[in-house]
């Protein structure tokens, strides 16, 4: 009994020369972390100095007995103090947290679809036209002073009457070859076996391959029902999946227009111009520009131009005469590549061009806002014919369908009615001119992904 009660004040003592020498180690500016391993590291010592004591006054068993009892007290505090250095809030820099912000960011980023991408893309480049208008408008001023006084080859030519058209004619060339060289890689490409990552763009190949999708979707269906066997829908999906679709006949590139219609459009503006030359002297009467005011001149510009061409286009449809003799001309394919835009009537291109000179002088356009107009315009005219639908395009990038695009004109070439506006479609869905994105192959046609 004796040796009991001597063994447990060894014992009470040897645990509290434990908690004296963790707690004399560790500092109250000590973090956590710091505390727990400062007391983890005790046991081997302070085991081996209660072994020496215990050794005189207790037998095997109670050595054993006492051991087992001080080794969980001393796991059992291990334990608590790594809770303790868990629970504490780790201190990091305010550049590591940026740096893990962003790195979330941009993984967040890349599990968006193309689309939306494009969208952020393009709100980004609107919203900093609006932070940095008054910068902006700092070099419209120098832009404006430049290209009014100065000599060089670029404001002489700024100045000249031949400008407008001149911009117009070499955005054309650009654009039309710009998607030439596209639709020519992915030809290039199937004759070689390879699918081209574009592929999935071309508005044809997606129509044929839908087209043929339905057609033997159906013939195995009627098979099915003459032969007195179930229909399987799953069974025959796989069986039409695993079927190879006939190759596509591309549509021809009218790359005659250099001969035919380039003179057309080019030959009415240049004897104008030499009639009556007049730009020099209202370039000399304008004030520079502001950003925004640039901005509000070309939107407002392709919304009156589009409302002017969307009466004109539907009356040609609907007049036999007009459609026969002006624009029957334009509708002479139903698969349209980028050159077709200008694959016109004399009468056409004339009315088309008169629309968009008239939506300029009513609005009272700036040179500088007319100059960028004409570049967008021949993009948006191109991207309508192209024959591709590419995620970055207005009728994917602009936000509630309220931009038409290749879609909904390739659609109208197809089928000779509906999406008489070409670029936005507000008059369309107001007068019903559009097609529902219904089950039908119509349907697949405005609806169809890329």
């Amino acid at each position: 009994m004796k040796i009991s009660s001597t063994a447990a004040l060894l014992l009470s003592l040897g645990s509290l020369t434990i908690y004296c020498e963790a707690f004399s180690s560790t500092s109250l500016t000590r973090s956590a972390s710091s505390f727990s391993s400062n007391f983890v590291t005790k046991p081997s010592s302070v085991t081996s100095y209660n072994d020496s004591v215990l050794q005189m006054a207790l037998n095997d068993n109670q050595k054993s007995s006492l051991r087992a009892r001080l080794s969980n007290k001393l796991k059992s505090k291990s334990k608590l103090s790594s809770s303790i250095s868990m629970d504490m809030p780790s201190s990091s820099s305010p550049l590591t947290n940026f740096k893990l912000f962003l790195q979330k960011f941009f993984t967040q980023l890349q599990n968006l679809n193309e689309v939306s991408k494009w969208r952020i893309a393009a709100a980004t480049f609107i919203s900093s036209i609006f932070i940095f208008s008054n910068q902006l408008d700092v070099m419209m001023v120098q832009l404006w002073n430049f290209l009014q006084h100065s000599n060089a080859l670029l404001p002489r030519m700024f100045r000249h009457d031949h400008w407008e058209w001149g911009v117009a004619v070499w955005a054309f060339f650009f654009w039309i070859h710009g998607f030439w060289l596209a639709d020519r890689a992915v030809s290039k490409a199937d004759a070689k076996g390879i699918v081209h990552p574009w592929k999935k763009y071309r508005l044809q190949d997606q129509y044929e391959a839908e087209k043929f999708r339905r057609m033997q979707t159906k013939r195995l269906e009627q098979q099915a029902l003459k032969n007195g066997v179930d229909i399987d829908r799953k069974e025959i999906e796989l069986k039409v999946n695993a079927m190879q679709v006939p190759e596509v006949k591309q549509h021809k590139w009218n790359l005659g227009f250099w001969i035919f219609e380039l003179p057309l459009y080019v030959l009415p503006l240049y004897i104008w111009d030499i009639c009556i030359p007049r730009r020099a002297a209202k370039i000399a009467m304008w004030q520079a520009p502001t950003a925004l005011g640039v901005c509000k001149d070309v939107t407002s510009a392709l919304l009156l131009y589009d409302l002017g061409f969307f009466v004109c286009h539907f009356l040609m449809h609907k007049i036999k005469f007009l459609y026969k003799y002006v624009h029957s001309k334009h509708h002479i394919t139903t698969e349209v590549r980028a050159s077709d835009i200008v694959r016109l009537s004399f009468v056409e291109e004339i009315v088309d061009v008169g629309i968009s000179i008239l939506a300029l002088n009513h609005l009272g356009c700036h040179p500088i806002s007319r100059t960028l107009y004409n570049i967008i315009i021949t993009f948006m005219l191109t991207e309508l014919h192209c024959g591709f639908a590419f995620p970055w395009t207005p009728q994917f990038v602009v936000p509630f369908g309220l931009a038409t695009g290749s879609k909904g004109h390739h659609y109208h070439h197809r089928y000779g009615k509906h999406y008489y506006q070409k670029f936005f479609c507000h008059v369309d869905k107001l007068f019903g001119f559009v097609q529902k994105k219904d089950d039908s192959l119509k349907g697949y046609t405005v609806s169809m992904k890329q």
